[in-house]
């Protein structure tokens, strides 16, 4: 009982954006330090993170029984898929891994974003929930990255090749977000043709969602201030 206790009072307040925030810029900028130094570990952090988010988020907002199965198969799913891959990475699950990865953070951004929108006055937790949703959109995309490098070997073209899995995960990761930001240093080109429209509508999406949703909030954020 404590479980459902513990998620419905986190994800009952805005403040539980700013909490997942916090955590999103830890896990973007402090992990891929530690995984140089100490990969098992900073592998073993990010899935207890996902899944303690996931888990407790499904919990307390999920509207029907049935929502709740299938988001706990999917992400259960993902989560196999991942430590199977991880154990034996010639098992050919990288391209299942990443898509497993993909429903599983997509499910994870839907319910950040109904938290955003939910009733209530737009404060400034739920702008930091747009941000949390713009952060996940580059989880995602590294996640379909990888599945594009699965399916299609040599999809993309690195200026210093991945010795292993988990690097391979870090570069397309770290090339994600370089492409929703559209900065662009050039050290990973996508060479597919998959990969090249895939690259160019993240960095559409990078372009358009600051300046269409965040923008939006902040100001309804301003107007609902100044009422």
């Amino acid at each position: 009982m404590r479980s459902p206790l513990w998620s419905a009072r986190f994800w009952s307040t805005d403040r539980s954006l700013s909490v997942l925030l916090g955590s999103l810029v830890v896990l973007i900028f402090v992990i891929p330090a530690l995984r140089s130094r100490a990969e098992g570990t900073a592998t073993l952090l990010v899935q207890i993170f996902f899944t303690m988010v996931f888990v407790s988020g499904l919990s307390a907002i999920a509207v029907s029984r049935a929502t709740r199965v299938v988001g706990a198969v999917v992400f259960a799913g993902a989560i196999a898929l991942y430590w199977l891959d991880y154990f034996d990475p010639h098992a050919g699950l990288g391209a299942w891994t990443a898509l497993g990865r993909v429903l599983a953070v997509g499910l994870l951004t839907v319910l950040v974003l109904r938290q955003v929108f939910r009733e209530g006055p737009i404060t400034r937790y739920r702008i930091e929930g747009a941000v949390v949703v713009y952060l996940l959109l580059g989880f995602a995309w590294a996640g379909i990255y990888e599945m594009i490098g699965g399916i299609w070997p040599g999809a993309f073209r690195f200026s210093e090749a991945p010795r292993n899995r988990s690097e391979l995960a870090a570069s397309l990761a770290y090339y994600s977000f370089i492409t929703l930001t559209t900065v662009g240093y050039g050290d990973i080109t996508p060479m597919h043709p998959v990969a090249r429209s895939a690259a160019i509508l993240e960095a559409l999406t990078g372009q358009l969602f600051p300046a269409i949703l965040i923008a939006r909030l902040v100001a309804m954020e301003l107007a609902a201030r100044g009422r």
